[in-house]
């Protein structure tokens, strides 16, 4: 059973919603609260220790946030140790929060969810972009490392979706992060937890009510990803997950879903299914004052769907590197971000070892 939780609008002038509104002023992703510590602001990927802000206590956490929870989700809290949710305020927007027990008190990292959903064009190559939100049917997956905004860009294009074409849209979230209202399209949103007990039976209920574009937050074991490929056949189903390393590696932990005996048919059928990958990266630039989103953008073509069938996936990126259909290695797509505040070819050997590290 899911642990998010979904909470009503805060009240105006809450304590916690002052940091939160001190927060979204500074511009940062994320806020922390760790007892015996300032709170701690990430801002393009830097952290930014609050000074002027007291040293906060473990009760003063507890108190902070017991003051939004209601008394079944500190009961569910004091239970489970740990515990996802979105808040809503009326100064500072939507924000997902995960509490978690320490052996110091309660810690918090709370995300702070954007405003506004960015446009293609301020996310990444637009072409291709459009070219995925174009697809009538097939898996597209977005991923990436932790916080390098894959929910934003999956956000991005449902709005793409919702704006420009006339399609039924079901969401399957854990929490829901992004407010969504019908355009063109028709939006259902649902939460795991309060809507449906779990992603494969939302895929499974979505694909019965004929919806063209089925959403889901990621993909948490083999049931899930059977269930997506099997709507992937007659629907565009969108995903996110985290993965290092690139396009290769990101296929490859789909395979490792799966026992051994079983890698065959899932190579097969998610060689037929797999229409695009995004792979992205949030990159700091202008001294670490903003960031950009760098994009490996591949489309399984006839000689890609052969390389996924007959594990080939070292192939891959040579594939991608022709830049036939929009395609762009991540490399690529670096090269064309000005002013970058680190040094690129370090985060790639970084995310290529990680990836190395996982495989072992």
């Amino acid at each position: 059973m899911s642990n998010s939780q979904h909470l009503p609008l805060g009240k105006s002038g809450s304590k916690i919603d002052a940091l939160f509104v001190l927060a979204r002023q500074e511009k940062a992703s994320d806020l922390y609260l760790a007892a015996d510590n300032h709170p701690v602001l990430k801002v393009h990927g830097q952290l930014k220790k609050l000074m002027e802000y007291p040293v906060i206590k473990a009760k003063k956490i507890e108190d902070l946030f017991y003051s939004v929870l209601t008394p079944k989700q500190q009961q569910n809290f004091e239970s489970r140790r740990e515990m996802e949710l979105t808040y809503e305020t009326e100064a500072a927007g939507h924000i997902q929060i995960i509490l978690y027990l320490t052996d110091e008190g309660i810690g918090a990292a709370c995300r702070l969810i954007p405003t506004r959903i960015p446009s293609f064009k301020e996310i990444g190559p637009v072409g291709p972009l459009e070219k995925i939100a174009a697809l009538d049917r097939g898996l597209v997956l977005v991923t990436g490392k932790a916080n390098s905004a894959k929910a934003i860009t999956v956000a991005s294009i449902i709005d793409h979706i919702n704006t420009h074409l006339q399609k039924g849209i079901v969401t399957i979230e854990d929490p829901i992060r992004f407010a969504y209202k019908s355009k063109s399209s028709l939006i259902f949103q649902r939460e795991i937890g309060p809507h449906a007990k779990d992603y494969a039976g939302g895929i499974r209920t979505a694909m019965r009510s004929d919806m063209d574009v089925i959403v889901f937050t990621e993909i948490d074991g083999p049931e899930t990803l059977t269930m997506a490929m099997n709507a992937a056949e007659s629907h565009l189903v969108l995903t996110s997950s985290i993965s290092f390393g690139g396009s290769e590696w990101a296929i490859r932990k789909l395979f490792d879903f799966y026992p051994e005996d079983r890698q065959a048919y899932v190579r097969t059928h998610l060689s037929r299914v797999l229409k695009a990958l995004v792979w992205q990266h949030l990159v700091p630039v202008d001294d670490h004052t903003d960031t950009e989103t760098a994009m490996e953008i591949m489309f399984t073509n006839q000689k890609i769907a052969a390389m996924i069938q007959n594990n080939q996936l070292h192939k891959v990126r040579g594939e991608i590197r022709k830049g036939a259909g929009g395609m762009q290695t991540m490399e690529s797509s670096l090269s064309k971000i000005e002013h970058v505040a680190i040094d690129i070819w370090k985060l790639m050997a970084a995310d290529i070892g990680t990836s190395l590290l996982f495989a072992l």
